[in-house]
């Protein structure tokens, strides 16, 4: 008999982000695997609750629907045997969602102090829950306290055997032109460092006066890869409000050795292969990359390449497929 799985996303599946991304993996990969799955959001093409509208939220901007369908979400659960509430906080807090022996909850932000606090107030009906994960150590912090919380990461798709460091001397900034992205500190770099070997671009979502940075702005898939794979070094220069790095993982994968700041979220995913510089500060980000120019950063890739196959999806899923087997 085959288990119907309701993902339920806040967020808009119409626009990218890492939890529709993670929606998307996780539901591919089940396919054919006696699950049958649906997504419950903004824009789903199984179970549509409206058109969504961005809105601030943690430092960025979220495109979710602020008031539901309701005959849609009760359509939803009716089909469910499983309800898997991705980013809780958005859907209680807006919909009041039911929580019950049927309801998986995975935690994806890092959020402050303050939206965190308040999230452990709306929540509380958390503990009826069957299961509780979240993508990070980081993320967890936002369980409810004395919870048990299991930490399933983010997936990536299976990386190409045949993908090499490409020592290019061309360094990528990929983020949205938000204050956490920490545009300002890649830019300023690349004034540093405009009369030496390095060739800086970016992939953003809207056009940035920078004269010494290439800009793609919103580009397809096809595009961003090509930028990826004509990469040597990726930077994550992003000061805070991070409980993952998904595109830290994609750009390691596509043959780029990743330097990022030293906030927590980055430390816990590259561990002891990751190279950090101190968080928004651009000497030693300076430093930093001059350091790399050496023999030393094949080393370097080959450890990031081996370290992020734990990440890989068919690895995470068979973590998925166990707790839903459990409830």
């Amino acid at each position: 008999m085959s288990i119907n799985i309701l993902l339920v996303s806040p967020y808009s599946m119409n626009f990218f982000g890492g939890v529709q991304n993670q929606i998307d993996l996780i539901k591919t990969s089940l396919e054919g695997k006696e699950f049958n799955v649906k997504v419950l959001s903004p824009d789903s093409p199984d179970f549509n609750i409206g058109k969504a509208i961005k809105i601030p939220f943690n430092g960025s901007i979220a495109p979710i629907k602020v008031l539901p369908k309701r005959k849609i979400i009760k359509e939803s659960l009716n089909w469910a045997n499983i309800i898997h509430i991705h980013e809780p906080f958005i859907p209680l807090f807006f919909w009041r969602f039911p929580v019950n022996s049927n309801t998986l909850i995975t935690h994806h932000s890092s959020l402050s102090m303050l939206m965190s606090f308040i999230q452990k107030i709306l929540i509380k009906k958390e503990v009826k829950a069957a299961k509780i994960t979240a993508v990070s150590n980081e993320a967890s912090k936002n369980v409810v306290p004395g919870l048990d919380v299991k930490i399933i990461p983010n997936a990536i798709p299976n990386q190409d055997n045949n993908i090499e460091f490409n020592n290019s001397q061309d360094i990528l900034f990929i983020g949205r032109n938000e204050k956490r992205k920490n545009f300002k500190l890649y830019y300023q770099l690349s004034n540093l460092l405009k009369n030496s070997t390095y060739n800086f671009r970016a992939i953003t979502n809207k056009y940035i006066f920078s004269p010494n940075i290439e800009l793609f702005i919103n580009p397809d898939d096809e595009i961003k890869n090509e930028v990826l794979k004509g990469s040597s070094i990726y930077l994550a220069v992003n000061t805070h409000g991070e409980s993952f790095g998904i595109t830290i993982l994609e750009a390691i994968s596509a043959g780029c050795t990743a330097v990022c700041s030293d906030i927590s979220a980055f430390k816990d995913l590259l561990g002891d292969s990751g190279v950090y510089f101190k968080n928004n500060n651009l000497e030693d980000l300076k430093q930093t990359v001059e350091q790399l120019d050496s023999d030393e950063i094949q080393t370097i890739y080959n450890k990031q390449k081996t370290h992020i196959e734990k990440y890989y999806v068919d690895k995470v899923m068979s973590s998925w497929i166990s707790l839903y087997t459990q409830i």
